[in-house]
């Protein structure tokens, strides 16, 4: 059995961070258009914000198993991709929280939420988007333990 690859894990976490926060900002984005709601000063305040949340844990979900599939490219061993998966998990639920700290409540940008905000405002789906981090390649190794085996022929 092959260990984390931490490089591979490291540089597929950077590009599936950017894609999910690009997509949930869309999806924010796109709900206050389509739904005519007016932007606030607070982004807590926020009705589009507000109601993307509640789709963030399901994207979350499917943009890191999806992302599970590139790490796993190529990997036949069932036993150790699933240790390997939830060791994956581990790691980009741990990379995930620092980034998220880092970048939405350390650095001032227009994002930017105070500690408060972020980890108590936002609950339950800050922790339910944590939760999908951690199960994305779980749900995709076990979604690809249930491809129909080849009938011999």
């Amino acid at each position: 059995m092959a260990g984390l690859r931490y490089g591979r894990a490291a540089w597929i976490f950077c590009v599936a961070y950017v894609v999910v926060t690009v997509l949930a900002i869309g999806l924010s984005v796109a709900i206050g258009v389509f739904g005519h709601m007016p932007p606030t000063p607070e982004p807590m305040q926020n009705q589009a914000y507000l109601l993307s949340e509640r789709f963030l844990p399901g994207m979350n979900l499917i943009v890191w198993g999806i992302f599970a599939a590139i790490y796993f490219r190529g990997r036949d061993d069932a036993a150790g991709v699933r240790r390997e998966a939830y060791c994956l998990g581990a790691f980009w639920l741990v990379a995930a929280v620092v980034v998220d700290y880092v970048g939405f409540v350390l650095i001032p940008n227009p994002l930017s939420l105070s500690p408060h905000d972020f980890y108590v405002g936002q609950a339950p789906w800050i922790y339910l988007i944590y939760v999908a981090i951690f199960l994305g390649p779980v749900f995709w190794v076990a979604l690809r333990g249930l491809r129909p085996v080849p009938a011999k022929v």
